[in-house]
């Protein structure tokens, strides 16, 4: 890999320290700042891919398609624009449910703050647990701070209780392996992947890792940018492609999709990264089915490890609606508590495909695993532990 880190007490003498070196075109890939207060920054020189023994970086221009030009029009537009005809001409599928409309209820009797301090022995005396046994306690005190629902932290309880290790993160791994689902993406030319999910859960950088791995694998993919509304995610787009040095297209509906593959006609393996949508919007829902079927592409959802649990599980549900079945948890790095993603995949019955714990697209995604859950969960701050497994 081509990229070099700088680092210094702020940010603007890393920067100065990678102009010096690397010129006044330097493209930074990431930033963080370490525990120690330093800065740490990663670029490479502009033009230079991010992988050796690559050409100079080449995105690919935009073609206009043979159609009456309109004016540029925001993300709500095109959503409303595809949701003229949300599905009059296709058939349903099995991977699609119902439901989508329902509102989420909940017990009117449920307690908020037992809720949110994860009462966990409460809750076990009320479901036939006890709350006065040593293990469940042991259990509850090493999930209880993460968020995690009430439905997991007793699957994972009850399925711990059976493991042959004795100490507390081998009992871990061996009830993430048995609770929950692992399926991590296979990237092929022929089976393209569309990233969805809210605003700001980090489907752009997600996708720059997925390529970043694809050329670790000797592979080359290319991106489709449907997420033109957001301010900075073109040029975003842009610094990735270029240390990919591999190619992208800006879309602003499915035609456009069309039109790149019957036009283009690329090799690569395709990632499509879409706007942040809501998933209990009709029209949005209808936007991301049309883009779906134009690529026909699988559905992938990117949802950051920690928030509001609830919220997360309500995303997973109604996210299932357009296909989806597994999911990419990012932010590991910068959260200390990783329940919210976790329940969701559980009570959504998703399987987890990747992990992101460090914001450098050299870093990439890694593989999900139970091995990983069980020693992120025991301790205390965030930190980088996918090398130590």
């Amino acid at each position: 890999m081509s990229f070099e880190t700088f680092s210094a007490p702020t940010l603007n003498e890393a920067k100065a320290a990678m102009r010096a070196r690397l010129g006044e075109g330097a493209v930074i890939l990431a930033t963080r700042k370490r525990q120690d207060g330093m800065v740490e920054l990663r670029a490479i020189r502009k033009g230079m891919p991010l992988f050796d023994g690559e050409g100079p970086a080449s995105p690919a221009p935009r073609k206009e398609a043979p159609r009456e030009p309109e004016k540029s029009r925001p993300v709500s537009g095109l959503a409303a624009r595809t949701a003229k005809k949300p599905d009059e001409d296709r058939k349903a599928t099995p991977r699609e449910g119902t439901g989508i409309h329902n509102k989420i209820e909940r017990s009117a009797g449920e307690s908020a703050l037992s809720a949110l301090k994860g009462d966990f022995s409460l809750k076990l005396g009320g479901r036939g647990g006890n709350p006065d046994d040593p293990f469940q306690r042991e259990i509850a005190q090493a999930l209880q701070p993460h968020g995690i629902s009430e439905k997991l932290i007793k699957a994972l309880a009850n399925e711990a209780r059976s493991a042959k290790a004795r100490d507390l993160t081998g009992m871990l791994e061996h009830a993430f392996s048995r609770v929950l689902n692992y399926a991590p993406l296979t990237l092929t030319a022929g089976a393209p992947i569309m990233l969805v999910g809210q605003t700001g859960a980090g489907k752009t950088s997600s996708a720059a890792k997925l390529a970043a791995r694809a050329a670790a694998e000797g592979d080359k993919a290319a991106f489709l940018c449907a997420d033109v509304g957001r301010a900075g995610a073109l040029d975003q787009m842009t610094t990735y492609a270029h240390a990919l040095d591999t190619r992208y297209w800006p879309i602003e509906d499915p035609q456009d999709v069309e039109n790149v593959l019957r036009e283009e006609n690329p090799r690569e393996i395709l990632i499509l990264d879409t706007p942040g949508v809501s998933p209990f919007a009709p029209a949005d829902i209808a936007a991301m089915r049309a883009f779906r079927d134009s690529l026909d592409a699988e559905p992938v959802l990117v949802l950051p490890a920690s928030g509001d649990m609830y919220e997360h599980i309500d995303w997973a549900n109604a996210f299932r609606e357009i296909g989806v079945r597994r999911c990419i948890i990012t932010k590991f790095d910068t959260s200390r508590r990783v329940g919210a993603a976790l329940s969701a995949a559980y009570e959504g019955n998703l399987a987890l495909a990747h992990f992101s714990e460090a914001p450098f697209i050299a870093d990439g995604l890694i593989d999900a695993s139970p091995a990983y859950l069980a020693r992120r969960l025991v301790i205390e701050n965030p930190a980088r532990i996918a090398d130590t497994i």
